[in-house]
């Protein structure tokens, strides 16, 4: 089990043996709860600091480092999880508790829940598509090296599952490659429409008399920026985000789905290392290819959750909230995974096209 905001079902990225195949251990990070809470921290005392440039209180510096550098177990977080639905509330009564009663009235005050781990979620994201937007760039440059080594050597197409016309390796990649250079530029413009703060207090209105200063200070402590208002029931750039993800194991799932026909019904136009099997020792099958399939095919299912978890009622509602924090790890995982396992069987190629 693992702690991000809310629980984790089943941890394929770090399991002992899934994990060879479906993890992504340099994904999973970003989602690990020492890092999750790092973030939640960070929050906390960029808010701190910028209620001490607004306000005045001349301790602020001083308290929001307390902060970032408490030293907090994430596991005695849990019981104030299952109490309040919310990470937040034993955070900060743990922090106060630390820091004492002089530092006590500052922290969190203006702030609610949401704001905190909305705005930990945005810096999670940042980190999650600048990793992606790297391995996409790394994998199209792999597929051009093949496709420009062996790109006039012939290949059947298929269509409905049938053999049609010779085409080439050119042909083939030059349509495995046609997202990714979308992809990439698509990821840097959702980069920039998600580094922007949470912050809304109670109910969304951001209820100070200097709000507009101190939500330019807060987002500048983060190296983010300040929408100017809360988005607590908007999650439009979130389901931007799900899309996005779905996107990418939708073209490496392409890919997969391609050379696990190529294998079966024209093994002499591409052969690769494969997997064993236990009782056919004749058999080299298409494992990460399938694996590639499989794993679009989990995206494109949870991105409905993430669709579901839009729709908030009221102001704020816990129940979609909830959901997300079900989901969107799990998406980003098994994109990442994705990205590198595409690259990795392209490494196993030993041919590709009728010699």
């Amino acid at each position: 089990m693992r702690f991000w905001g809310c629980v984790r079902m089943i941890d394929i990225a770090t399991h002992p043996w899934l994990s060879g195949l479906l993890g992504d251990q340099e994904m999973a990070a970003i989602f690990a709860p020492e890092a999750e809470l790092k973030r939640l921290l960070d929050v906390e005392a960029a808010w701190t600091r910028a209620l001490g440039e607004v306000e005045g209180h001349a301790a602020a510096g001083e308290i929001a480092t307390a902060i970032e550098t408490a030293v907090i177990d994430p596991k005695t977080l849990a019981a104030g999880m299952a109490k309040d639905g919310v990470t937040i509330p034993a955070l900060v009564h743990l922090l106060r508790e630390d820091i004492g009663p002089n530092g006590a009235e500052i922290i969190h005050t203006g702030l609610t829940s949401q704001d905190v781990m909305d705005t930990s979620l945005v810096l999670a994201l940042g980190q999650v598509l600048a990793l992606l937007r790297t391995r996409l760039t790394f994998l199209d440059q792999e597929l051009a090296k093949i496709q420009q080594a062996h790109g006039d050597r012939p290949m059947t197409a298929f269509t409905r599952m049938q053999p049609a016309l010779e085409i080439t390796v050119q042909e083939v990649f030059g349509r495995w490659r046609k997202p990714f250079a979308k992809l990439i530029s698509d990821g840097g413009d959702l980069q920039r429409e998600v580094s922007h703060i949470q912050w809304g207090g109670p109910v969304g209105t951001r209820d100070h008399h200097q709000s507009d200063q101190l939500g330019a200070f807060f987002a500048r402590n983060l190296g983010l920026n300040d929408p100017g208002e809360a988005w607590h029931t908007d999650r439009t750039f979130i389901l931007d985000v799900a899309q996005f993800l779905t996107r990418i194991t939708i073209a490496t799932g392409k890919i997969g789905e391609d050379v696990a026909l190529y294998a079966l019904a024209r093994p002499d136009s591409i052969s690769f290392v494969g997997g064993s099997s236990s009782a056919m020792p004749h058999k080299n099958n298409p494992v990460k290819a399938e694996a590639l399939v499989a794993l679009a095919d989990f995206a494109t299912g949870l991105v409905a959750n993430i669709a579901r978890a839009c729709r908030h009622e009221g102001f704020r509602s816990g129940r979609a909230w909830t959901l997300e924090w079900l989901t969107l790890p799990q998406m980003c995982v098994a994109t990442g995974a994705a990205t590198t396992l595409a690259t990795n069987m392209m490494g196993d190629v030993v041919s590709i096209g009728r010699t």
